[in-house]
């Protein structure tokens, strides 16, 4: 069973594993014609996602913004919103921090792992010292092993629930923001889209 669920984990990380630690960047070089009123002499972009600059003289999309040629309006750009929150809802997946992995977020999804697995390195110490030794000579090391274990287990599961919720919550409320990318020479953050 836990074979099973690590090896997909391993897979689902290894086919995502090409988003790790890059930054998107932006075409910098994609400028947007100007729209100049004839009687009054003003220039205005096309739309009120871009912004003049250059003089003037061209107009570049502002932060987490992208302009559709076909509908010819602005479109926001980010993280979609529905897919995380419901990657995250699920308690298989979201114990994993699988909406912080669909955002692009590993940093946070690396926290959900550490929680979930870093504990088994910790439990396996942990008994090893109450086995061989750790405990005082008078009490049973198989109660005192079983006494630690059970008590590990009680705040390793506290922590997981507790990660999931939080996860749960400021992937609703919208507190969280996309992978950092870079954005005409600055790098942005970009808010959950939907």
């Amino acid at each position: 069973m836990y074979r099973q669920a690590l090896i997909i984990i391993f897979l689902a990380y290894s086919v995502s594993a090409n988003n790790l630690r890059t930054l998107n960047e932006v075409k910098t070089d994609q400028f947007y014609p100007y729209v100049e009123d004839v009687t009054t002499g003003t220039r205005t972009c096309a739309g009120s996602c871009m912004e003049l600059v250059n003089n003037n003289t061209k107009c570049i999309l502002k932060k987490c913004y992208s302009w559709n040629k076909e509908l010819n309006e602005c479109e926001e750009v980010g993280p979609k919103f529905v897919p995380a929150l419901v990657l995250q809802a699920i308690p298989v997946t979201g114990v994993f921090g699988a909406g912080f992995g669909n955002m692009g977020r590993w940093d946070i999804f690396s926290i959900y792992m550490g929680v979930v697995f870093g504990p088994f390195a910790v439990l396996i110490l942990a008994c090893c010292c109450a086995m061989f030794g750790a405990c005082a000579q008078n009490e049973d090391r198989a109660d005192c092993a079983k006494c630690m274990g059970s008590c590990c287990t009680c705040l390793w599961s506290i922590a997981i629930v507790s990660l999931w919720i939080w996860g749960i919550v400021v992937i609703a409320n919208k507190e969280v923001t996309g992978p950092p990318q870079i954005w005409y020479n600055e790098t942005v953050s970009c808010g959950l889209v939907g």
